[in-house]
C-alpha cells in the first residue's frame, strides 16, 4: 500500500521519501506501532535498565531547584517510545518524595495506548498532546531521548566535483536513486565550509526539519531547560572528510542494514544528530547552551553508581547494564547529552551536576548563518 502511494508521488526527494516511510499516518513505520525494546528493531537506554531514568530524574530535580522549586514545574517528553523513560523517572521521583507533572507529545494512537499501559500507576500525573502546537506555555524541562535522529534529512552526494541531492523514483515496485541540483540554499549553507575537502562520491545528510520543532517548543518554554540525549557528532566531525558514507542507518527485523529502500514503512531510518545545529538553534531562539558531553561522563557525574544502589540489588546483571550505559564502547561513547536553558536570572552561573566531570561545549563550533 505504501509502495503504491510512493509510486503516485514519484519522483520525490529522499527527504520526502523518508518522511512518508516513517510518519505516514496509516502506513508509516511509527504509525504501525514500531517501538524500541527487546521485541523491537533497536534498543535505547531506557530499555537497558531503570537506573538510566532514575539518573535523569536526579538531574531534573536539580533543574527544578535552580528554577526556584516552582509548583507548576512540568517534564515534557517527545519521542517517548513505550514510556519506560517516563516510568523510571516518575518512579524515582515518587520514591524520593517528589510529585512533578509529566506530559508526552505523541501523535500516534497505537503508541499512546502502549504508553498508557506502561504508565498506568501514574495516569493522574501524565497528560498527552498530539503535537508541539497543542502544548500550553510551561516552565520545566523538555526531554528528548533519541528523538532528533528520526527527523527526515536531505541526502547529498558529491558527483563530478559538484554537490547533488538524492531523489527517488518508484516504478513497478522498484526503487532507484537519481540526482538533482540542490534547490534549497539552506542545505548549501550548512555544508559549504566542508564540501571542498570531500572526495568524489562522498555522501552525507542535512536536516532542516528540526528547526520548526525547536522554534515551536522554545516559544512555549517560559523558563526552564532543553535536555537532549542522542547519538551524533559536533559538526566538524559530522562532515569530516573521512566520513565518506554519511551517517544514515536502517533497522529491519532486528537487523542493522544499509538499504533504506528494502521495505518502506517496515524499516526504521535514522541519521546521527548534528549537535552544532542544536546549539545554533538554541542561540537563535533564546536558549543558552549550558553543557555538552558524552553520556558516560554525564551519568557518572550525576552519581549513577550511588543511584544504582537505590534502584537495584547491584547484581551482576545490574552492573553489566550500567557498563553498557557508561562505557565508551557502548552508549556511553556513542550518545551525547546537551542541555540548554532559559532561566532569566544568573543563567551564566548555572552549574549542572551532570557536567561536573566533563563539559565540551567548545566542540560545538559552527556558523550562525547556517540556520
Amino acid at each position: 500500500m505504501l509502495l503504491d502511494l510512493l509510486e503516485e508521488l514519484s519522483p520525490l526527494p529522499f527527504v520526502k521519501f523518508m518522511e512518508i516511510c516513517l510518519y505516514h499516518p496509516d502506513y508509516g513505520y511509527y504509525a504501525r506501532g514500531n517501538l524500541p525494546g527487546k521485541e523491537g528493531d533497536f534498543v535505547t537506554a531506557p530499555c537497558i535498565h531503570p537506573v538510566f531514568g532514575a539518573t535523569i530524574a536526579k538531574q531534573i530535580i536539580e533543574m527544578w531547584e535552580i528554577l526556584g522549586e516552582p509548583n507548576d514545574f512540568i517534564i515534557l517528553e517527545a519521542g517517548a517510545g513505550q514510556g519506560y523513560l517516563a516510568l523510571d523517572i516518575l518512579t524515582y521521583l515518587r520514591k524520593k518524595g517528589y510529585s512533578f507533572k509529566y506530559a508526552i507529545i505523541e501523535p500516534y494512537p497505537a503508541i499512546k495506548a502502549v504508553q498508557e499501559e506502561v504508565l498506568q500507576d501514574f495516569l493522574d500525573d501524565v497528560s498527552w498532546y498530539e503535537a508541539p502546537k497543542n502544548v500550553p506555555p510551561f516552565q520545566g524541562v523538555f526531554l528528548a531521548n533519541e528523538l532528533f535522529d528520526a527527523f527526515p534529512v536531505h541526502l547529498l552526494e558529491k558527483r563530478n566535483g559538484e554537490l547533488h541531492e538524492v531523489w527517488v523514483e518508484v516504478k513497478g515496485g522498484h526503487i532507484r536513486e537519481f540526482y538533482e541540483k540542490i534547490c534549497d540554499p539552506r542545505v548549501l549553507r550548512r555544508v559549504y565550509r566542508y564540501f571542498p575537502y570531500w572526495c568524489e562520491g562522498y555522501r552525507t545528510e542535512v536536516c532542516l526539519t528540526i528547526e520548526d520543532f525547536y522554534r515551536e517548543l522554545s516559544q512555549k518554554l517560559i523558563k526552564g531547560f532543553f535536555f537532549i540525549i542522542d547519538y551524533g557528532y559536533p559538526r566538524q566531525d559530522y562532515y569530516s572528510p573521512e566520513r565518506t558514507c554519511g551517517t544514515l542507518v536502517c533497522y529491519y527485523k532486528h537487523r542493522l542494514i544499509d538499504n533504506p529502500y528494502l521495505a518502506p514503512g517496515h524499516t526504521d531510518i535514522s541519521c546521527h544528530v548534528d549537535f552544532t545545529l542544536l546549539k545554533e538553534l538554541g542561540d537563535k531562539y533564546g536558549l543558552l547552551t549550558l553543557g555538552f558531553t558524552q553520556q558516560g561522563p554525564f551519568l557518572v557525574s550525576c552519581g549513577i553508581d550511588r543511584i544504582l544502589q537505590e534502584v537495584s540489588e547491584r547484581s551482576y546483571r545490574d552492573l553489566n547494564a550500567v557498563k553498557r550505559l557508561i562505557l565508551p564502547e557502548g552508549l556511553g561513547g556513542s550518545h551525547w547529552v546537551l542541555v540548554q536553558g532559559r532561566v532569566f536570572s544568573n543563567i551564566f552561573e548555572v552549574k549542572l551536576r551532570g557536567f561536573s566531570l566533563s563539559n565540551r561545549i567548545n566542540l560545538l563550533v559552527g556558523d550562525f548563518r547556517s540556520v
